[in-house]
């Protein structure tokens, strides 16, 4: 008898909380000042967030649908889409403490969202392609990530020169405490290779290019890469909380 009121009791709980506002969750996690969004509408189970911002970069909609057994033990966690004129994207999130979790995370990005418009010759429509298996952040350390990345950025690039332009693709990682994605992109008389590692407020870029095509060469040169024997060499920080960033190659 005891054993089934506590079953009633624990489902009403969980119905209980499957009606919650979300707006009540968002204030109980800090509110607006602490969380960056306009308003919230919709329970836990069906909400939006609306003017979210995330690293001082805005969100126009963020859809989520949370699961209430987490929210029984403390912790959030559910479902999330967010939409965005340079931004799509869902998958599964876990906040708890100090701690995020992502799992089967799909996000679709442009250039122009990643701080990358500003570089000659690129278009700030194109779009990168990441998926990430999980992601384990940590008191602000990276503790594990696994995932790609891939972007045909450089293909319309390399049709300005009269060239085949290769698909970057790229592996998720961490090092060091830090998300890192490591890239490489091969064809016919270029090769290129690089790495992205994530701070919260941004990212540091590295990039190496050979090539035998002396017209995208002297582009190299035009945008201030430095050249190492054969290879051309640059690097920079963008810092996505203000919007902007170093592009210049040093």
């Amino acid at each position: 008898m005891i054993g089934r009121v506590l079953l009633v009791v624990g489902l009403l709980l969980v119905w209980l909380i499957a009606l919650m506002p979300l707006k009540l969750v968002a204030l109980a996690a800090g509110g607006a000042p602490v969380l960056g969004y306009r308003d919230v509408f919709g329970t836990v189970w069906d909400g939006r967030v609306y003017g979210l911002e995330l690293n001082g970069v805005p969100v126009s909609e963020l859809d989520v649908s949370l699961d209430p057994l987490a929210l029984v033990t403390g912790r959030i966690g559910g479902e999330w889409r967010v939409s965005d004129r340079s931004l799509r994207g869902s998958g599964t999130a876990r906040l708890s403490g100090s701690g995020l979790q992502l799992e089967a995370t799909r996000l679709v990005v442009t250039l122009e969202r990643l701080g990358l418009d500003a570089i000659p010759g690129l278009d700030p429509r194109e779009r990168v392609f990441v998926s990430l298996d999980r992601l384990d952040y940590r008191d602000g350390r990276c503790h594990q990530a696994s995932g790609s990345a891939r972007t045909g950025a450089l293909i319309g690039l390399a049709r300005l020169y009269g060239q085949d332009g290769p698909d970057l693709a790229g592996e998720v990682g961490c090092e060091d405490g830090r998300m890192v994605l490591d890239w490489v992109g091969v064809t016919e008389g270029l090769s290129l290779e690089g790495r992205v590692s994530f701070r919260p407020e941004g990212y540091d870029w590295q990039a190496s290019v050979e090539t035998s095509w002396p017209d995208f060469a002297e582009a190299l040169a035009l945008a201030g890469m430095q050249r190492d024997g054969s290879v051309w060499i640059a690097s920079g920080t963008v810092s996505l909380d203000a919007g902007t960033g170093d592009q210049n190659p040093g």
